[in-house]
């Protein structure tokens, strides 16, 4: 008489179980065209491309390297990219373009005008829709398609004046930020938080986009005797504030978002004045010393000549989501956006993400200190809940 044991039979099942799941993922992956089409809309020509670029960077990146290991199960991806320039309206017309090649996921940029442009024709297509924006309303839509895998300023709006308030014990901050939707909803929601520590700046200042002088702002927050400055722009336009801090030879402790310690930024600064600035914001490359990242960083640099930064990261986790729902769901829309909806602990390069009911995946934020030109973590900080 022949006897199997439980133990066996278990065994058995187990290899059964694990052949048909196998089974299942290629069946998934099957369902995929043979170029898996993937759109990109960002800001590669006018006074965004700085940051715009960086998107692209992190993507194609990513893309080329899955790419070269084979694609997705066998498959290539391909990455269409189209310039959304400086306005919203073009923003549109290039999301237009990109949906006739009708993709299977779009990445979109991290100007948030843009984004708010371009949600409703993204949605009625029913299309994923992933994007670094930053304003904390780019989630607040109500679109079932869109998800964003960056850190938003709501969450910065809270965390930078508890940092600077009971951490640094300022009590009398300027707030300084560019005037559009970008930093003009960020100085709302600094000023709220503020407020909750009951804390009153000594000073509200912006400038526009396009300006080249913010002497007058400074001039003002210092003649309001700020203790300290909280700083909300981009790359470009904080380093002209502090450049121009240092020539009107204002000394506050400043901090505000990841522009302060971008690579972009300190590349323009020289060591004196870039010292000492604070930062809040998504993860960036430059502070590790994983040698996996440092040579990933380094590759990143010597293909597109500019350092990566906090988006760069962003947009190369995002593909690799990506590539990893796929592999499980295959090419079906409704199933990469459940997929997506259900993000718990995916880990990426330097974060795990998680999605909440809104959409947002990214809640791990890194303090920054400047020391000199190089950036230091000072450490990870997370968002309320997480």
């Amino acid at each position: 008489m022949f006897y199997v044991s439980k133990t066996s039979v278990t065994a058995v099942t187990a290899i059964w179980l694990s052949v048909a799941v196998a089974a299942d993922a290629k069946a998934d992956a099957a369902s995929c065209p043979s170029s898996i089409p993937f759109g990109l809309t960002t800001a590669l020509t006018g006074n965004l491309a700085l940051l715009g670029t960086q998107a692209r960077n992190g993507a194609e990146f990513a893309v080329d390297e899955i790419n070269a290991g084979g694609g997705i199960t066998g498959k290539k991806i391909a990455l269409t990219t189209e310039d959304t320039g400086a306005s919203s309206t073009d923003a549109l017309n290039a999301m237009n373009r990109i949906l006739e090649g009708k993709p299977l996921v779009i990445l979109g940029s991290m100007i948030s005008p843009h984004v708010f442009a371009q949600t409703e024709v993204v949605t009625k297509s029913e299309t994923p829709f992933l994007v670094g924006a930053t304003n904390a309303k780019v989630t607040m839509q109500g679109s079932k398609w869109l998800f964003r895998t960056h850190v938003h300023d709501g969450q910065l709006a809270e965390l930078i004046p508890e940092y600077l308030v009971k951490t640094l014990g300022k009590t009398r901050p300027g707030i300084m930020a560019v005037a559009d939707d970008y930093g003009l909803g960020a100085s709302k929601g600094i000023q709220a938080a503020l407020a909750k520590l009951k804390v009153s700046p000594a000073a509200v200042a912006s400038y526009a986009p396009s300006d080249k002088d913010m002497s007058a702002q400074l001039l003002e927050i210092k003649d309001k005797d700020a203790d300290s400055l909280i700083l909300f722009g981009r790359p470009a336009d904080v380093t002209l504030v502090i450049k121009q801090m240092n020539d009107l030879g204002i000394k506050l402790t400043t901090i505000g978002n990841a522009s302060i310690v971008a690579q972009t930024t300190l590349n323009n600064l020289s060591a004196a004045e870039a010292d000492g600035g604070y930062a809040i914001g998504g993860m960036i490359p430059q502070t590790s010393t994983d040698a996996k990242i440092m040579d990933w960083s380094k590759r990143v640099q010597d293909k597109y000549k500019v350092p990566a930064d906090n988006f760069t990261v962003s947009y190369y986790d995002t593909v690799y989501l990506l590539k990893s729902i796929i592999e499980k769901v295959g090419c079906n829309k409704p199933a990469i956006r459940d997929a997506l909806a259900a993000t718990k602990d995916w880990k990426g390069m330097l974060i795990s993400y998680q999605a909440d009911g809104q959409g947002d995946l990214a809640h791990t934020l890194g303090i920054y200190r400047n020391k000199g030109k190089t950036p230091e973590l000072t450490g990870p900080i997370k968002e309320s809940g997480y």
